[in-house]
């Protein structure tokens, strides 16, 4: 079927522009008065069956109900032997999907897309009609859409409402993840159940996804991709590509939830976009989980108390301001200056050749620039073979070594003061240590594995006394443990790696409360456990090499838990500086 054989009383064929499973699409030329249209024609087959027909001119009555810059215009259709045709408004321009594949967008252009095309969704559901088939390839982007920046009106067209003959203007064979895969299919279409307008806000919300990160949020095989829309929750946005906005990310997040009564209204959807998602709202919450990821980019952040990535501070890489490793430590002190504790000695052949020394310590300010860098690699005391733990008191910085079992002590510019522990099994002797925390009294709790104890030291190194638990009544055996944690009041937890449990000490010494802590499939089974505790008692737990962090009420009741989507290496609490507060900031009680 060419250009050229086929012919219409109102229309003159110019060429064929597209052609699918059921159809062709030609432009042409109206003779009346020389509008160039899109003429959408069925297959010759298709037209014996009159089910068939009804739904291609059903198509044609809903579009031309459709007075909106941003839906494709139908002018007229004819339904007649032996012409059958819709006449559609035609579009110059490329199908997003073609520009997906060649060019990534900036965050202003694809929020303005997903304005235009909320606002044309919200046109056809106010008349009671689901789009149903939100993809790239039913976007057309005009040429010359973007105009300084600016989206021109009309210059992105939603089409193809899949009422009738669904891909006619999709190439026979496409390259990339999306042919053949309900990558764009809400939960609901997947499992089978009814679908409505809230459909539509979750495939615009994962075609967003793909603008901003540049990838789709689901890949893999048929069955692969529907399982994931029904039971997965995607990498967010802001986590694929650190420079996505917390409002862009959380607003995309939001629309692509899996439960339809979560989603936002597409009025809520272009009311967030236009109170504006472009600016990050400015993190200033005066305490702030910082974690050490194994991703290059962002392998220091800082979240906030509910888990959600608001800052990255330091790169992995070998440049300046970047870090060679994920730090296995970290910690602040009282003005929001942060410690990391580098695992292991790497350094660079120009930096040998120089004769330079490897800093395992480094001394960030609250932006995340090196202020100070010292505890140099080797045996000597003051040098360090693998840090697992720092830990700050007053304007001196505690280092546990895991190699040679000492706690080193060090003053406010990096100079060595003293040391204490070692090897052994008596008193403030360690055999395996994995962690260090200050109480608010200043004491220090070192974790030792090996001897299966919590030691409790003065600031000066002193030892005073240590927690451990029986296996039994009867037996002089100790249990494993493998976590601590202390709260601002002096409660110590640790995690009891028999029974699989924390147990809490109160400020007292008394036995407090227990709560279950089991490790998820594909965890690290022999990795110490990360704890920390809020002001207000909640409890983070992750499994160090793990990457989902879990959020315990006071009580040990699991509140949620996250995925992070990378193994996690270090975990603190840490104190965030004033100064990052705007003029007038009130601080919350108790912080």
């Amino acid at each position: 079927m060419g250009g050229s054989d086929v012919f219409f009383q109102d229309y003159e064929v110019l060429e064929r522009v597209g052609i699918g499973g059921m159809g062709s699409v030609y432009r042409a030329k109206r003779r009346q008065d020389g509008r160039v249209v899109a003429l959408k024609v069925p297959q010759e087959k298709y037209l014996a069956d009159a089910k068939f027909v009804k739904r291609f001119y059903r198509e044609a009555e809903v579009l031309k109900r459709f007075t909106h810059p941003n839906i494709v215009r139908v002018y007229d259709y004819r339904m007649q032997a032996p012409e059958h045709y819709i006449a559609m408004e035609y579009l110059d321009g490329d199908s997003l999907e073609d520009l997906l594949e060649r060019q990534p967008f900036t965050f202003s252009e694809s929020v303005q897309m997903l304005r235009a095309m909320s606002d044309a969704l919200r046109h056809i559901h106010m008349q009671n009609v689901v789009h149903r088939d939100i993809k790239p390839a039913n976007v057309m982007v005009l040429r010359g859409a973007f105009e300084n920046g600016k989206l021109r009106e009309g210059g992105i067209k939603l089409m193809d409402f899949g009422i009738a003959v669904g891909k006619v203007l999709t190439r026979l064979t496409m390259p990339g993840a999306r042919v053949g895969t309900p990558i764009y299919m809400a939960p609901e279409q997947a499992k089978g159940n009814r679908v409505d307008a809230r459909s539509d806000v979750y495939s615009l919300g994962l075609l967003a996804y793909e603008m901003v990160t540049g990838v789709t949020a689901f890949r893999g095989s048929y069955e692969a991709v529907v399982h994931q829309q029904v039971f997965e929750q995607p990498k967010p946005p802001k986590q694929v590509n650190l420079e996505v906005p917390g409002k862009l990310s959380d607003l995309i997040l939001h629309m692509i939830e899996k439960d339809p009564a979560l989603r936002p209204t597409l009025d809520e959807v272009i009311a967030r976009i236009d109170a504006g998602v472009l600016e990050d709202e400015v993190f200033n919450d005066p305490v702030a989980l910082a974690v050490s990821t194994e991703e290059k980019g962002g392998t220091l952040r800082l979240l906030d108390l509910a888990g959600n990535l608001r800052v990255s501070l330091c790169d992995q890489g070998a440049q300046p301001g970047q870090l060679p490793l994920p730090p296995a430590a970290v910690t602040s002190d009282a003005q929001g200056h942060l410690y990391l504790a580098l695992p292991e000695y790497q350094l660079g052949q120009g930096q040998r050749a120089q004769g330079q020394e490897a800093s395992l310590i480094r001394k960030l300010g609250p932006q995340g620039e090196e202020e100070l860098a010292f505890g140099s690699y080797g045996l000597h005391p003051g040098q360090l073979l693998r840090p697992v733990g720092v830990a700050v008191w007053q304007d001196q910085i505690y280092v546990l070594d895991a190699e040679t079992q000492f706690v080193s002590v060090f003053g406010p510019r990096g100079a060595f003061l003293f040391r204490f522990g070692g090897p052994g099994t008596g008193q403030g002797k360690f055999g395996r240590p994995a962690t260090l925390k200050f109480g608010p009294d200043g004491q220090l709790y070192v974790l030792d594995c090996g001897n299966h104890e919590v030691q409790r030291f003065t600031p000066r190194g002193e030892y005073v006394s240590r927690y451990a638990f029986r296996l039994d009544r009867n037996s002089e055996q100790l249990r494993g443990l493998d976590g601590l944690g202390v709260d601002p009041k002096g409660g110590v937890y640790i995690v009891d790696s028999v029974a699989r449990k924390v147990r809490k000490i109160e400020p007292d010494g008394t036995p407090g409360s227990t709560f279950a802590l089991e490790t998820l499939v594909g965890e690290p089974n022999d990795a110490p456990w990360l704890l920390e505790i809020a002001a207000d008692g909640r409890i983070y737990a992750v499994r160090q090499g793990g990457q989902v962090l879990r959020l315990f009420s006071p009580a040990g009741d699991l509140i949620t838990q996250r995925d992070m989507y990378a193994p996690l290496h270090a975990m603190a609490l840490v104190q965030r500086p004033a100064a990052a507060l705007p003029a007038g900031a009130v601080l919350p009680a108790g912080d």
